[in-house]
């Protein structure tokens, strides 16, 4: 029951980063935390949704949880192509201020939302094992399959969005702790990446899973810590009689 416990703990960290990026949103009302709070809604019930499938089984429940773990991971990560533009900006590089170089984040953000959330409606799920777990996936790996003849059944879907996601916000990473000595955002985006990298036949895929919320904090605090100034104004009070 370790790696059910590990997923219980990460749902619960991931969780905790919801709460703290929308109690962050509804204090400043920031443009920049609205696009970091969406993706942030489901990632917590990715890792409970692993967790508890042993104990569901398969069937139309636990496959409705996969539509919705899938689902929200395709729709909604590609937004944080858009917080990366925004920080630049926020951090003050000059060039970020350019419509045309936020207009190329927006567009990039929505050709990976159309071109990976086209696979919820193509793709087919197939249970898939580690440890105790249980869950659905697009393809089954050797070292995941429940009885030997699922071993490679399904198609692999590109992981190019996020891959491409965490490489675009350590390099402004990179350039905020350059030019503001702020490592965090950086730090969080590499510990994202090796934990993503770490052999999946070795731990099955709960490193991944870890590296979500570590990369999700660096992710808010950095919005958090250069997003100022960009707040919704207040209504104007009514002059006095």
């Amino acid at each position: 029951m370790i790696i059910t416990l590990g997923y219980l703990v990460i749902a619960a960290a991931a969780f905790a980063c919801l709460v703290w990026c929308l109690k962050a949103y509804l204090a400043e009302r920031s443009t920049i935390l609205l696009p970091t709070l969406i993706p942030l809604l489901f990632l917590w019930f990715d890792s409970f949704a692993i967790a508890v499938g042993q104990w569901i089984g398969e069937g139309p429940v636990l496959l409705t949880f996969t539509y919705m773990r899938y689902g929200m991971h395709w729709g909604a990560l590609p937004l944080l192509f858009i917080v990366a533009g925004m920080l630049l900006r926020r951090a003050g590089f000059k060039f970020a201020e350019n419509k045309f170089v936020m207009g190329a984040f927006c567009v990039v953000a929505v050709f990976f939302i159309i071109e990976d959330f086209r696979h919820i409606f193509i793709v087919d799920f197939y249970p898939a094992c580690f440890a105790e777990t249980l869950r659905y996936v697009t393809k089954v790996a050797e070292s995941q399959a429940c009885t030997p003849e699922m071993a490679g059944v399904g198609m692999n879907v590109s992981p190019a969005a996020a891959i491409l996601v965490n490489l675009s916000l350590m390099l402004v990473g990179i350039a905020i702790w350059i030019r503001h000595k702020w490592p965090w955002l950086a730090l969080g985006c590499i510990v994202m990446f090796a934990a993503a990298a770490t052999p999946q036949s070795l731990v099955g895929p709960i490193l991944g899973n870890a590296g979500e919320p570590i990369f999700n904090f660096a992710v808010v605090a950095a919005v958090i810590r250069f997003g100022k100034g960009d707040s919704r104004p207040a209504k104007a009070e009514p002059a006095a009689a």
